[in-house]
Order: structure tokens, then C-alpha cells, then sequence
């Protein structure tokens, strides 16, 4: 048995799964083909984190604890997807554990939620055509897949700006090359029952050079990679299942970048925001083993009766994979590290990050987090990470204290991550 067969027969038998089952060093058993031109299988994702505070973690209002420690599953994701003849293919997907975190012993709130469930027709000349739920463009970091993120969680310029899944139809378009182009339009909020709202969407990547050597060269990679993104939103009214109307609202509001615990900056609702905005600039540079990443992004809304609202935030982030390997790309993305080794790849990072969500009478608070993390690649299905973020927030708060209060925790962080 290799190294990386023994950490990852481990790692698997800890989660109880039989590890042994498998094979650990390449594809698993969850495809079918059953003829020419079709395919079926199912893919999962789970993440399980661990996080602790430090310094700051009471609310300056009443004392009681506002970052709690916690650890829990942060996703358990399953997804069904089905390739046919003429270009189809579909997906199902649902998470099992997230749509509120697990911040108390009971885990109250603990539900599961719909994912990216779609139909897709693919076409080398015409591009994708695709209608169902799924990411919205406008946050470039949220769009890569929650494997692949080189810190735990999303910068906090995208957790406040982007839209999250929502349902609608989109155009994808790579025919020209070292361009790709996107257009779509979303209608009717999400399939668990949030977001109520539609608009329409854009963005254009664009490759100046692209180069991505096969396995085995020894040819350096060298990506440049270049995108704006823009939608805009108009907000419906909800109605639940008592028949209670909720009247148009907007939201902007980011986690400290981990998963498990409570807000810091979070500008309340906005009720009746009329056409909200969000723009977003793309750059990120491969060179071997080296990823160069950032994002600056903005977000507009116009309150009936108050002042326009406007938020904004960016982030840098660089990171060295130690073991030689390069960050792949492809289609406007970036993926996870391919491990040459048999003891797997290792990666170390840091990143910056700050967002204002204060304009006018809406006092949503200010942050900037500095970020240091190390992620451990073993093979395609598992992958260690650690983050140690130093978060420092400013917000104003209510009686008994009528002011801006500062809190600035510190933040260490593990995940384990198992993929399929």
C-alpha cells in the first residue's frame, strides 16, 4: 500500500466509510455507460470544518457570544447528472446539511437545500444553451466550485455581493478563441422558496495566452486570465404558505470567511431596493506553480423614500504550490491541484480581503481580513486545509452603546474534504 493509499483509507474509515473498497489513486466506481452517447452517475462533495475563535467573540451589546466555536459538516452535497446522444445532459444536486450552520448543540436550523439542477444542450458551434437553477456570474470566486477554493471559505467582497443559485436559462459561448461569453436571465428567486426576484446577466472572460502543457511536460503553464461580470435585480414580494406577504428587501452581509459561525458586517434589510446593481472585475495569473487572484466588486441598490445605497469591497490572494504542480483552467476556471507525487501536492497562500457595506443612513460595518492557509492535495478525491485569519471589523451598534464598536477576532480553521 502507497502513503497516499494509507492516509486516505484513514481518512475515509474515520468518516466510516470502508476506504479499502475503492480505488483511492484513481476515477471511483460512479459512472455508468450504458451504450454510445450516453452516461449516468452521481457525484458528492462533503466537507467536514473545524473552527476555533480567539481575541473578540462577544456582541458589545449584551456580552453574550457572538463566535462561538464550532465544528460540523459544512456540506454534504449529492448530485445525479446524465449525459445523452445529440449533446444533453442534466444534473440533480442537493445538500443535505447546509442552509442554516450548526451553531448550537441541538444544531437547530439544520437543513438541507437545492443545488445546481439543470438540462443543458451543447453545441460546438451555437455554444450551451441551459435552463434550470444554478450560480450566478457576478462574484468570480463563488462560480468555482467549492472544491477548488484555495481558502475554506469565499472572499468577503462575494459573500456580499453575489446572488447565490437562482433559477433561469444562460448562454455560454467559447467559440472564439481565448474568449468566452455569457448571457443569461433569472426569473422567479430559487427552488428553496428565497430570493424572489429577476433580471438579467453578463459576462466576458478573456485569455491574452492560455498555455497548459499535457501531463508530463516539462513546459511551465501560463494563464492570464481577464473578466468583468454585471447583473441587475428587481425584487418581488414573497408570499408563504400561511399567505403572509413579505414586501420587496435587499441584504448585504458576509461571514468573517468561516462557514460556521455569525455575521460581523451585515447591512440589515433594505426594504422596497428597487434595481439593485452589482458589477464585478476579474484577474487572476498562473505561472507554474504560481496563482496570482483578485476581485474587485461593487453592488447598488435605491431604497424607496432613502438615500441610494452603494457597497464595495476587493480581494488579492496569492498562492505556491511547493510540490511543483499548476493550478488547471479552463472554461473561465480554476480547479484543484493534480498531485504528481505519491504523498499528494502541498500549496501555501495568502490573501486580503475588505468590504465597506457603510453608505449614508445604512450603517452595514466595514471589514478587511488577512488570511494565511495551507491546503494538502491527496490524489483527485481528498484534500486537507488549515486557514489562520485575522479579521478586523468595524460596525455600529444600538443601545447601550449608540456608536461604532471595532472587533477583531482571530480565526483558526481546518476542513477535510472528501470528493467524487
Amino acid at each position: 500500500m502507497t502513503l497516499r493509499h494509507a492516509i486516505a483509507a484513514v481518512l475515509l474509515c474515520g468518516c466510516g466509510t470502508n476506504a479499502l473498497a475503492y480505488d483511492l489513486l484513481g476515477d471511483w466506481p460512479t459512472k455508468w455507460k450504458p451504450a454510445e452517447g450516453y452516461e449516468f452517475g452521481f457525484k458528492g462533495l462533503y466537507q467536514y470544518d473545524y473552527n476555533r475563535f480567539s481575541g473578540d467573540t462577544n456582541n458589545p451589546t449584551n456580552g453574550a457570544e457572538l463566535l462561538p466555536d464550532a465544528n460540523a459538516w459544512r456540506r454534504k452535497e449529492f448530485n445525479v447528472y446524465g449525459k445523452l446522444p445529440g449533446g444533453w445532459d442534466f444534473n440533480v444536486g442537493y445538500d443535505f446539511t447546509v442552509s442554516g450552520f450548526k451553531t448550537t448543540p441541538s444544531g437547530a436550523g439544520v437543513h438541507g437545500k437545492w443545488i445546481d439542477n439543470f438540462i443543458r444542450y451543447s453545441n460546438k458551434e451555437a455554444g450551451d444553451f441551459r435552463i434550470g437553477q444554478f450560480k450566478t456570474p457576478v462574484g468570480w470566486e463563488e462560480t468555482i466550485s467549492s472544491s477548488a477554493t484555495t481558502f475554506l471559505e469565499r472572499a468577503l467582497p462575494v459573500q456580499a455581493v453575489n446572488m447565490d443559485r437562482r433559477i433561469g436559462a444562460d448562454w455560454t459561448y467559447t467559440g472564439i478563441p481565448n474568449w468566452l461569453l455569457y448571457l443569461a436571465w433569472f426569473k422567479g428567486g430559487d427552488l428553496n422558496g428565497d430570493n424572489d426576484g429577476d433580471g438579467p446577466a453578463a459576462r466576458v472572460v478573456w485569455n491574452p495566452f492560455n498555455r497548459q502543457p499535457g501531463a508530463g511536460s516539462r513546459e511551465e503553464s501560463n494563464v492570464l486570465h481577464l473578466g468583468l461580470a454585471w447583473s441587475t435585480e428587481d425584487r418581488d414580494a414573497t408570499t408563504d404558505g400561511r399567505g403572509v406577504v413579505s414586501n420587496p428587501a435587499a441584504r448585504f452581509r458576509a461571514r468573517p470567511e468561516a462557514g460556521l459561525t455569525n455575521r460581523l458586517v451585515d447591512t440589515g434589510n433594505l426594504a422596497f431596493p428597487g434595481t439593485i446593481k452589482r458589477l464585478g472585475l476579474e484577474a487572476a495569473y498562473i505561472h507554474g506553480p504560481l496563482l496570482l487572484q483578485g476581485e474587485y466588486l461593487t453592488v447598488s441598490a435605491d431604497p424607496r423614500g432613502k438615500p441610494s445605497f452603494e457597497g464595495d469591497g476587493y480581494y488579492v490572494q496569492c498562492s505556491w504550490v511547493l510540490t511543483g504542480e499548476s493550478r488547471p483552467y479552463g472554461k473561465g476556471a480554476i480547479g484543484n491541484v493534480r498531485p504528481m507525487h505519491d504523498y499528494g501536492a502541498f500549496e501555501v497562500a495568502v490573501r486580503y480581503s475588505t468590504v465597506d457595506l457603510n453608505d449614508g443612513p445604512v450603517y452595514g460595518g466595514k471589514e478587511d481580513d488577512l488570511t494565511i492557509g495551507a491546503n494538502w492535495y491527496l490524489g483527485q478525491h481528498f484534500k486537507l486545509q488549515a486557514n489562520y485569519i485575522f479579521a478586523n471589523s468595524t460596525k455600529r451598534y444600538g443601545a447601550p452603546i449608540d456608536g461604532d464598536v471595532d472587533i477583531d477576532p482571530r480565526l483558526f480553521e481546518m476542513r477535510a474534504q472528501i470528493m467524487f
